[in-house]
């Protein structure tokens, strides 16, 4: 480490705008670690996007994929465009496993220079052993963080092998943070009538995600509580179909699909709900279900791993029900709706003291000065 801080080089396969969060976290401590003096640079896929220190590489044509031909590609500009980076970098900190993060990998090691790797989730869930490349990458890490305690668990499952491992959460960003009872007002005047008890979802719409099954809850919901909004913010695949659901099921006037929402949009959502729904099938750690408690709001979640760990993080501010149940999701909603209340504040404090960017910066610079030191 030189004088003048950590220079570091993030290989991540998204950057912002994608909302990913393996893209929001290398565009996140990148912005940290340039507040204390370091120098970060990034390799990334994608067309040129003039954003400075940045090297992108080019994804090739889907439809050929399966002839390994594009990632042939992207793996020899990947070489091309990541060799003068690492050389001029102390290490890497390199985010999920693509072909473009496996070959600045191998360059890592050929220069002699460390890496710090983040696991998100997929990559971990579908890992089936087999894959000798995944587990050489792994293996050759300095330190291999996970973004939730039951990915780490899984990968010791799975005998993966690892030098170092920990679990390090996700950020929450100063945009999610506790509001007056008054400017909570003014956010929900917008939104419903004075008396009215708001739900929000804020994920891809994806089968994973389950918001079928969530739209089963709130036809449930609504004969008890027909003032009940629910808001899903979010994009994807599965749009068309859950539009179609829930005007089967009578729901126009109680859920609304807001599409992609800016992230300052969804502080103001968050700080407004009376609770967060997550009904997803597979989680690590849910971030925006972290954002929400951050903003004082209680979470009602399935079971996935991500929701249950978050529930022994934080007690009582997260109600876990099982997956695919719409019956215990209802109960759940209408019992929380029964009794309103915000967060605890210890749960404030939770986040205060461990997700906030400046600890989560803090705890990834302490991992690349152990990498650095050997």
């Amino acid at each position: 480490m030189g004088s003048a801080g950590v220079n570091l080089l993030m290989v991540t396969p998204h950057l912002p705008p994608h909302q990913a969060a393996n893209a929001l976290l290398p565009h996140q401590l990148g912005q940290a670690l340039a507040e204390r003096g370091h120098t970060t640079r990034f390799l990334t896929f994608g067309a040129d996007g003039g954003r400075p220190g940045t090297a992108y590489v080019r994804r090739r044509a889907g439809r050929l994929r399966p002839t390994r031909l594009p990632q042939l590609l992207e793996a020899a500009e990947t070489w091309w465009k990541a060799r003068p980076l690492v050389r001029a970098s102390e290490l890497a900190h390199i985010h999920s496993s693509t072909w473009m993060n496996q070959v600045a990998a191998r360059l890592c090691l050929r220069h002699r220079r460390p890496y710090v790797l983040t696991h998100y989730g997929t990559e971990i869930w579908h890992h089936d052993r087999r894959d000798e490349r995944f587990r050489r990458f792994n293996r050759d890490a300095a330190h291999v963080a996970f973004y939730s305690r039951a990915l780490l668990d899984r990968a010791r499952e799975l005998e993966l092998p690892l030098r170092q491992a920990s679990v390090v959460y996700p950020p929450v960003g100063d945009a999610f943070a506790l509001r007056s009872p008054a400017a909570r007002d003014l956010l929900r005047a917008r939104l419903l009538p004075p008396e009215g008890a708001l739900l929000v979802n804020v994920k891809r719409l994806h089968p994973l995600a389950d918001q079928a099954t969530l739209l089963d809850a709130m036809h449930r919901v609504r004969l008890r509580r027909p003032d009940a909004l629910l808001l899903i913010a979010g994009a994807g695949e599965a749009e068309a179909g859950l539009k179609a659901r829930a005007a089967r099921l009578g729901l126009d006037g109680s859920v609304r699909f807001l599409g992609l929402v800016a992230n300052e949009q969804v502080a103001e959502l968050l700080a407004a709900a009376d609770l967060f729904v997550l009904s997803s099938l597979l989680e690590a750690t849910p971030t925006v279900a972290l954002e929400a408690l951050a903003s004082g709001t209680p979470v009602v979640s399935t079971d996935n791993p991500g929701g249950k760990e978050l529930a022994g993080v934080f007690g009582d501010d997260v109600t876990v029900v099982p997956m695919r149940d719409p019956a215990a999701l209802a109960g759940a909603i209408l019992a929380s709706l029964a009794a309103p209340r915000r967060t605890r504040p210890a749960t404030a404090g939770l986040i205060a003291s461990r997700f906030r960017l400046a600890s989560v910066a803090e705890r990834y610079l302490q991992l690349y000065r152990e990498a650095l030191q050997g």
